[in-house]
């Protein structure tokens, strides 16, 4: 059940927020960012605002047909205040241990391949988490004071205070959502199959 107060977010670039936000995507991937402790992503939260960020944008790191998301992504001010208009909980964790695994993917993403065997290959020892989100998008989108804690690369945030989550409408309806994470599952399955 959504609450109707919440006070985390997620960070991640604006421009698989909005992706997120239009049901292009349901996924995110991650191992963690330079502030981590350890450098080491963790499952901290169920559910949360997705955050979006800017700083490591550049359309080099999205597949070419996408490149125009970004110019719907960022604000004028995003260095002082953000939009949360996507609320997001974990469906399920999938951890990815091979790089057939990340190819098999890249029809459910936005980004290039390169970029995604790039965040693959940081920290190999570590496992690639793939996050399959139910994301629902807010009917009243909250303006955030951007505040010094915020910022970095980081993936948590704990906001000073709660911010309504209010009404929401999901981005995907159920059996379309369920169609995905399946087509999601067939994919992997099928470059985990033995081979002969």
């Amino acid at each position: 059940m959504i609450p109707g107060m919440w006070n985390v977010g997620l960070k991640d670039w604006a421009t698989t927020i909005s992706a997120i936000g239009s049901g292009e995507q349901t996924i995110l991937l991650r191992k963690g960012g330079i502030r981590e402790d350890g450098k080491h992503f963790k499952i901290e939260h169920e559910e949360f605002f997705l955050y979006p960020g800017y700083f490591h944008e550049g359309e080099s790191l999205l597949k070419p047909d996408k490149r125009h998301l970004m110019d719907s992504a960022q604000p004028d001010d995003f260095e002082s205040v953000v939009e949360l208009s996507v609320f997001a909980e974990i469906e399920e964790v999938i951890e990815i241990s091979t790089e057939d695994e990340v190819l098999a993917l890249s029809p459910f993403h936005i980004w290039s391949d390169e970029f995604a065997q790039k965040r693959f290959k940081w920290k190999p020892l570590h496992p690639l988490n793939l996050i399959i989100l139910r994301a629902h998008l807010l009917q009243q989108p909250q303006a955030l004071m951007v505040m010094e804690g915020y910022s970095g690369c980081k993936s948590w945030i704990e906001f000073i205070e709660d911010y309504p989550v209010g009404v929401t409408t999901p981005v995907i309806p159920d059996r379309r959502f369920k169609a995905q994470v399946a087509a999601i599952k067939d994919a992997l399955a099928a470059v985990a199959a033995p081979t002969g």
